[in-house]
């Protein structure tokens, strides 16, 4: 729920500037975004919010107050395609999310295909 709070506030941003944009440059006269460019920029800017925060620490907002982190299968921090297929395969996987429980690497279908694993990190230890 964390990350869907950042993603709305993300798509609001968007329709924002694509209107602004579009009012200036364009001289658009309707005040609601639509059509096909709007809708491909829009779905570019939402994978790319997951992507940006999945390569650069593996973990959005939400993931990291769960202390869980994305990695390929070798641990490393995963690369534009691996965040592309995880995205696009997601949905299909929390459908049969039922899967992971029977998988031996507890893995969901958008792990396998993506080739990506959800790493549990320890809690911080806090200092006094």
């Amino acid at each position: 729920m964390y990350d869907y709070l950042l993603i709305i506030a993300v798509c609001i941003t968007y329709g924002i500037i694509y209107i602004a944009i579009g009012k200036l440059v364009f001289s658009m006269e309707a005040d609601r975004p639509s059509g096909l460019f709007y809708q491909i920029g829009w779905l570019v800017t939402v994978v790319g919010f997951y992507a940006y925060f999945w390569m650069k620490g593996g973990q959005t907002t939400g993931m990291r107050a769960w202390r869980v982190q994305i990695t390929t299968l070798d641990g490393k921090p995963p690369q534009l395609s691996h965040c592309v297929i995880r995205f696009f395969i997601s949905p299909i996987g929390w459908l049969l999310c039922l899967s992971a429980l029977l998988d031996k690497n507890k893995q969901c279908l958008h792990d396998k295909l993506s080739k990506t694993q959800l790493v549990l990190l320890p809690k911080e230890i806090k200092k006094k």
